[in-house]
């Protein structure tokens, strides 16, 4: 296992050295803070991983630590021997430098934000949890390539929603990343990491657009404490809603310094295409985003324009071969969300719920009550507040900027699956799809920020009081949720303590041209640390919690066999990709609705069988036959619907 995290860490570190090589010949050298080398370099490097792993998925080899880990090495190589260093320090220098800069209050502010990061982490690896969608398909698609070693191909997890149709470049990533650890515990900083890279993003770009510091501020304040953010980050771990977030802020921060230097339009494209590759949602404000910068940077594209076609070309690698796909085989890219002309019908169970918020918004708020407006919580402020800003400013910008974020709400308003259905069965889903909103609120919190900036300093302050009244409503419906779909306040508060503690206490670095190397092996020995203690005890420490079904894994962890043998464990009529096991080596299998009873017997003798309910629903579910298969053998396991059948 310490092998294992090693490989793992030197594998991002030469795939980050490369990126921000790449970076440093992207980024002028006068403008290059750390956070705009970031921006720059995370779709760089998220790109390569991605295609490598897809490619790598070609030939069958995806499950091959050796194989996922040496492309990076390659990528490193080649950026070393084509590209020159360029003028920019190592970014480990550049924070050193900028410490020394600092005052006394930067710095307890840094590394109170950093204390906040280092919890966040700690917190999940402590009591990691997962809701039904990451432990059903999202994590089970990452699982079953590893043991296939056809990283992207369509899989089947479910009989009545056929998830494996879904986009799934961020569940390529992670197969890069679970497939050299073998293990759970890079999910941990996975989740932060990219809460970060979002909130990065969004503070760049809105120091781009020339928002005073304290606007900006109460804008992030106002995002990061929605409930969607805190529950995305914290519970939903390897969901698609944030990580897609997160690359299309981004591609906004990077589009909008291509006023000034037109080759960021390249990693704009790229992020672009993480985020489309990821989730459909946010593919109408990455089509904007995209349009602006290019119009912006539109008399200097021609010296940019071998970097801006490389960039297309990545960012369509990753971001078009599911929506191909689909089109090819189902003949409508949006299947099975939708169907055209071309398409096939959308599948009966999902074709049941795509009713919409704008069509039913009363009946959807009402059926849920309070905790629909705590689903939302100061978003309804957000929105509310754009409505207003005609009347604070008038300003062409800021008004094209609302009028894109009032846009992207009617958009989720008019989605399918976001309005309340008759089917009392299915209606409870209606409230699960407010976290498609988050692109949207993220806009509308940038909109009002651009107001603030173009209001008179009175009407600006209002502005600010309206951010700030968004995120204590915001906080306030955080309260409701509870740990641990919501992060435990007290880690985050002693982390935010320890920090500032320390940044107040810490001087200026003494030895500047040792502090780089110092500073990046101690990260370095620190998170290899981490990845190898949380790994040992991280299934352990989930079958105790909430997570999805966690007293079937608890129980899975004390059979014979389990913690280290290989054996396949078969599933109807969904899966639970934490019985993958500490070291991801059970296969995880669906059994098909209608297998024959020979079929499954002979599954039993090379594992475990698990069956749940067989909740038959008419006219809704698919009725399966393993449970009247089994009836004969006698169960080592049932407890909350779940009935186990051990190996013969």
């Amino acid at each position: 296992m310490l092998i294992d995290q090693v490989v793992l860490v030197l594998a991002v570190c030469a795939l980050a050295s490369a990126a921000l090589r790449v970076a440093g010949r992207i980024t002028p050298a006068g403008d290059a803070g750390v956070i705009g080398r970031v921006l720059v370099a995370a779709p760089v490097a998220a790109t390569f991983a991605a295609c490598w792993t897809l490619a790598l998925g070609l030939a069958g080899l995806s499950g091959s630590i050796v194989a996922l880990a040496a492309g990076p090495v390659v990528a490193w190589a080649l950026a070393r021997w084509l590209l020159l260093p360029g003028a920019l320090p190592s970014v480990a220098a550049q924070l050193t430098e900028r410490w020394n800069r600092a005052s006394r209050q930067e710095r307890t502010m840094a590394l109170a934000l950093t204390g906040v990061a280092a919890a966040s982490i700690i917190q999940v690896a402590r009591s990691p949890g997962f809701d039904a969608d990451a432990l059903s398909y999202h994590l089970a698609d990452v699982f079953g390539w590893l043991h296939s070693g056809r990283a992207g191909a369509v899989q089947t997890f479910s009989y009545d929603f056929p998830v494996g149709y879904y986009p799934v470049t961020n569940e390529v990533l992670l197969a890069w990343v679970l497939g050299i650890s073998r293990s759970f515990a890079p999910l941990a900083v996975w989740s932060t990491a990219i809460a970060a890279l979002a909130l990065a993003a969004l503070w760049q770009l809105m120091r781009l657009l020339s928002v005073p510091r304290v606007a900006a501020a109460a804008a992030l304040a106002a995002f990061v404490t929605l409930p969607v953010f805190v529950v995305g980050f914290n519970y939903d771990g390897p969901s698609t809603d944030l990580p897609a977030l997160a690359w299309l802020a981004c591609a906004a921060a990077l589009c909008a310094g291509a006023r000034t230097r037109p080759t960021l339009l390249a990693p704009a494209l790229l992020a672009a295409g993480l985020g489309v590759g990821t989730k459909t949602t946010v593919a109408p404000l990455a089509a904007v985003v995209l349009v602006a910068g290019v119009w912006s940077a539109r008399g200097e594209l021609r010296p940019a324009r071998w970097w801006v076609a490389g960039g297309a070309i990545g960012g369509l690698l990753v971001g078009a071969p599911w929506y191909v796909r689909d089109t090819l085989t189902h003949g409508w890219p949006l299947w099975p969300f939708s169907s055209g002309p071309t398409g096939d019908p959308v599948p009966h169970a999902m074709s049941l719920f795509t009713e919409s918020f704008i069509r039913r918004p009363v009946a959807t708020v009402n059926a849920f009550g309070i905790k629909y407006l705590r689903a939302v919580g100061g978003g309804v402020g957000l929105v509310a507040g754009v409505l207003a800003i005609p009347l604070v400013v008038r300003s062409r910008a800021a008004l094209l900027i609302a009028a894109v974020a009032l846009a992207a709400v009617l958009a989720w308003a008019a989605a399918p699956f976001t309005g309340v259905v008759h089917n009392g069965y299915l209606a409870p889903l209606a409230i699960t799809t407010t976290r498609y909103m988050l692109s949207a609120l993220a806009a509308c919190a940038v909109a009002l920020a651009v107001a603030a900036r173009e209001a008179s300093p009175v009407r600006r302050r209002i502005t600010v009081v309206v951010l700030a009244a968004a995120a204590i409503g915001s906080l306030v419906a955080d309260g409701f949720i509870g740990f641990p779909e919501a992060p435990n306040l007290l880690y985050l508060l002693a982390g935010a303590a320890i920090g500032a503690v320390a940044g107040w206490l810490m001087p200026a670095i003494p030895e500047p041209r040792l502090a780089p190397a110092v500073l990046s092996g101690a990260t370095l020995v620190l998170v290899v640390a981490f990845l190898v203690l949380s790994a040992r005890a991280w299934l352990y420490r989930e079958g105790e919690d909430t997570s999805y079904n966690h007293a079937l894994l608890s129980f899975m962890l004390a059979q014979p066999g389990f913690l280290t043998g290989n054996q396949p464990i078969s599933f109807a009529p969904g899966v639970l990709a934490s019985l993958a096991g500490p070291r991801l080596r059970h296969p995880i299998e669906l059994i098909p609705a209608r297998a024959p009873c020979a079929a499954v017997q002979a599954r039993l003798e090379r594992g475990w069988v698990i069956v749940w309910p067989n909740e038959f629903v008419p006219g809704i579910t698919t009725p399966f036959d393993a449970a009247y298969c089994l009836r004969g053998d006698h169960p080592i396991y049932a407890y909350d619907g779940a009935v186990v059948y051990g190996p013969a």
